[in-house]
């Protein structure tokens, strides 16, 4: 299975042309602290301007001086007096609201700070009250968008972005987040033409270009996603997610070697980088380090507790240690976090086979297969089940062909356990003609590891023997697995 992964990049911007300096001061003394911005402010570096704050804008405090500081991703300083704790932040703009009921940029910078905090509903009434007061400003359209979107209403956020462009085509961050919502639904070309329209008005933000190399990534346009992830490490050394894209470029190769060197770059940049280690963590698993792997996911999940990803790769590891319940949790646990994920319905699937549960394993992929019926994971593993389950009421050679044929093409025969599992398929309908064929092919493309069990299957077709799962085994171990 190979991981698609996402990047998200908030940023809460409004162009006011207010300037207002609070009558009370409070601000985060610590850093590393989320901030809000409260004036407008030329950052300063010895007097010489050299970047720019906007009032409403939530930043991580990089460094404190005195009366003086730094925030992420802005060079020079500002003063300390116009940053806040978020809470004081709330405080801040609900004073201004009740000052005047009718302060639309009050409305929204409050929204984005309940944003932040994950209050959704609060932040959605705060920005449908700015939009009420002002529907032509660009930016609350977007930020609204960016609300709708945390809430997974991707549809209605994808509306809201493309309110914001109308309104202002060259909008850089709407259309930023627009692309995230299209590669969110697997529009990878939609994607990348907002991703270019983005970076075409800002191309000094390190993470839009690994956004732009996840959408080539997915497109298998590995040469321009490998220049994306390196132009993002020029403008940011430190990105490791850069590293986690070319490390994921290195796995679509099969060189899992290159692929650990990179991970191995973005965990030693950032340690706590949930997906840096689940990207590792696979790494290892397909490495065959399964204790490696796990140790990984086990720290991924704990520094991001919603990453679902990890769940699913934590439970396809659990599998090939014969630890079904634990798998079936994770991949239950991956499926709650994302409803609509096939990878979780047809992993899930192959741990209830491996404990035996062909009622459940039948209907986990029945449901992948209708979820996304050209992927080709959901398609291969339910042919295999369909030609291999022990259960004879639970085989079905003719339907298991169909949809191996489907899996091959979508492949275009390159891959050996789409091949030997047409090779089974073939054996369960009768034809063990074709099926020496194709487990022959199977060979011909296998890697070493996996050349000895295809050549175990092809002398059990020769002998007219079809194959039977052994449940219970090994996932990995048995020929065709997903």
């Amino acid at each position: 299975m190979f991981v698609k992964q996402t990047l998200v990049l908030l940023v809460a911007v409004i162009s006011a042309n207010l300037f207002v300096i609070p009558t009370t001061h409070v601000w985060a003394q610590r850093e590393g602290d989320r901030v809000v911005v409260t004036a407008n402010y030329d950052t300063k570096i010895y007097k010489k301007i050299v970047g720019k704050v906007f009032e409403g804008e939530i930043r991580s405090l990089e460094e404190l001086n005195g009366n003086w500081c730094r925030l992420e991703d802005i060079e020079g300083w500002m003063p300390t007096q116009n940053v806040m704790s978020l809470d004081s932040g709330l405080r801040h703009f609900s004073s201004r609201i009740e000052e005047n009921e009718k302060d639309e940029i009050a409305y929204a910078h409050r929204g984005m700070i309940f944003h932040e905090l994950e209050e959704y509903n609060d932040a959605l009434n705060d920005l449908n009250n700015s939009l009420g007061f002002n529907k032509k400003n660009a930016v609350t359209w977007m930020l609204r968008g960016m609300v709708l979107k945390a809430q997974n209403r991707n549809p209605l956020a994808a509306e809201d972005f493309k309110a914001a462009i109308k309104i202002n085509p060259k909008l850089a961050n709407a259309h930023f987040n627009l692309g995230l919502v299209y590669y969110a639904s697997d529009d990878y070309k939609l994607a990348l033409e907002h991703y270019n329209d983005a970076i075409k008005q800002n191309d000094k933000i390190a993470l839009w270009f690994v956004s732009r190399g996840s959408a080539q990534l997915a497109l298998d346009n590995l040469e321009s996603a490998s220049s994306d992830y390196k132009k993002s490490l020029e403008l940011d050394p430190s990105l490791a997610d850069a590293w986690v894209g070319l490390s994921n470029i290195a796995l679509v190769e099969k060189d899992f070697e290159k692929a650990l060197e990179a991970a191995n770059k973005a965990v030693e940049l950032q340690p706590k980088n949930a997906m840096a280690l689940n990207a590792r963590g696979w790494i290892q698993y397909k490495r065959e380090a399964v204790d490696e792997a796990l140790y990984d996911l086990n720290r991924a999940i704990r520094f991001a507790p919603r990453l679902s990803i990890a769940y699913g790769n934590r439970g396809v590891c659990q599998v090939s240690q014969n630890n079904f319940d634990q798998a079936i949790a994770d991949h239950s646990r991956h499926l709650k976090l994302n409803p609509t994920s096939p990878f979780a319905l047809s992993n899930r699937a192959v741990a209830y086979l491996g404990k035996g549960d062909f009622e459940k394993a039948k209907k986990d992929y029945e449901a992948a297969v209708k979820l996304s019926p050209d992927l080709d994971e959901s398609l291969n593993g339910y042919a295999w089940f369909l030609a291999t389950c022990p259960d004879e009421k639970f085989r079905d050679g003719e339907e298991a062909v169909k949809l191996a044929k489907k899996a091959c093409a979508s492949s275009e025969g390159k891959d050996w356990y789409h091949l030997d599992t047409l090779a089974a398929a073939l054996a369960e309908n009768g034809d063990f003609k074709e099926a020496v064929d194709y487990a022959q092919k199977a060979i011909d493309v296998a890697p070493d590891n996996k050349r000895a069990l295809c050549e175990q299957q092809l002398a059990r077709f020769k002998e007219k023997k079809p194959f039977r799962s052994q449940v219970g085994k090994n996932a990995e171990a048995s020929i065709g697995g997903t």
